[in-house]
């Protein structure tokens, strides 16, 4: 079994991390933070899995000597009701506290979009640990074949599906989030929460009931909804950088040329200049740069949430600070339009 772990930990985790980094780069314009991105994939990965199948199990258990039921069916129960509920349970939680801390201050899950990338990065957390943990049984029961079959199919098939669920969840508090209607924040979470145990009750439903034909069924479905996804997350990108467009223009000839609004709104140029500068100017260059380019966005994020409604002092301050540390860089010449 340690050898299965071993090998599960070597070949696992290069396809999850790839998923990480992968889903954050399409955060395009106001890219999450690191240590928050990391507490998402830890909890994933250790407190929704632990939670997620303790409860499941426990409760299964009641129901068996409750009922006296057992076999086949009782794990069909267990993966298509019980392992929805509580496994998406222990994610969304994971969702939920970052929402809250985001609330009362924080500020960095704030829109849709913010919701399903940390929802997303807690599936890819619970995946992480999850497939560990089956292609190391695998490898136990049938040795170096049978772990790369599962492999290749969790893994790489199907990599993306713990992420999927999550990201329901994730974007109901996203909405919630950004929404000043009561009604709207309490049931978006909600709705997002019965879509990821829908999707996950799908996932496991289709092969436990019609055998090999609902895998195969299934491998498609998860990949309709993966390229589903990213089109959500394309989708949000765009009304960011519509956000930044609009928020910034009453900026230009003041704080930014209208060259450097051009540039900080470009989905990949941006990232191939500030790149450049890196490899021939320095970390230092480079760094005067990135940190101009998303006290912009910030900015413009910021007085969107003051045409939203939201007002008070620790907003007025938070945009006082990010024009001071504009007006410094421009001082400084640091120039981010070429």
């Amino acid at each position: 079994m340690l050898v299965g772990v071993f090998l599960g930990l070597l070949f696992v985790t290069p396809f999850v991390v790839t998923y990480v980094l992968f889903i954050r780069w399409c955060d395009r314009f106001e890219p999450e933070p690191w240590w928050l991105i990391l507490l998402a994939f830890m909890w994933g990965a250790l407190f929704a899995t632990l939670g997620g199948g303790l409860s499941s199990g426990i409760v299964q258990s009641i129901v068996e000597s409750l009922t006296g039921a057992g076999g086949d069916d009782m794990e069909a129960f267990g993966a298509t009701v019980l392992a929805p509920v509580f496994e998406e349970g222990f994610k969304g939680l994971g969702v939920a506290i970052i929402a809250a801390i985001s609330a009362l201050g924080l500020k960095e899950l704030d829109g849709p979009l913010d919701g399903a990338i940390y929802g997303g990065v807690v599936g890819l957390g619970f995946t992480l640990t999850e497939d560990i943990l089956y292609v190391a049984n695998q490898y136990a029961r049938e040795g170096l074949g049978g772990f790369v079959v599962l492999l290749f199919l969790r893994t790489v098939l199907l990599g993306l599906s713990h992420c999927t669920f999550t990201a329901m969840t994730g974007l109901g508090f996203g909405i919630a989030a950004e929404s000043r209607n009561w009604t709207v924040k309490i049931f978006a979470p909600l709705l997002g929460y019965c879509g990821a145990m829908m999707l996950h009750a799908m996932h496991n439903g289709l092969p436990t009931f019609f055998g090999e034909e609902g895998l195969v069924l299934m491998v498609l479905i998860s990949w309709v909804i993966d390229v589903l996804y990213f089109v959500i997350l394309g989708v949000l990108v765009m009304r960011d950088r519509a956000t930044i467009i609009r928020e910034l223009s009453t900026e230009m000839g003041g704080l930014l040329h209208p060259r450097e609004l051009q540039l900080v709104t470009t989905y990949f140029t941006i990232g191939l200049r500030n790149w450049s500068v890196l490899m021939s100017k320095g970390w230092a260059a480079f760094s005067q740069r990135r940190k101009k380019q998303l006290a912009l966005v910030e900015l413009a994020f910021i007085k969107n949430r003051r045409r939203r409604g939201e007002a008070g002092r620790d907003l007025d301050l938070k945009e006082a600070k990010l024009r001071q540390q504009i007006w410094t860089a421009n001082r400084a010449g640091i120039w981010i339009g070429s």
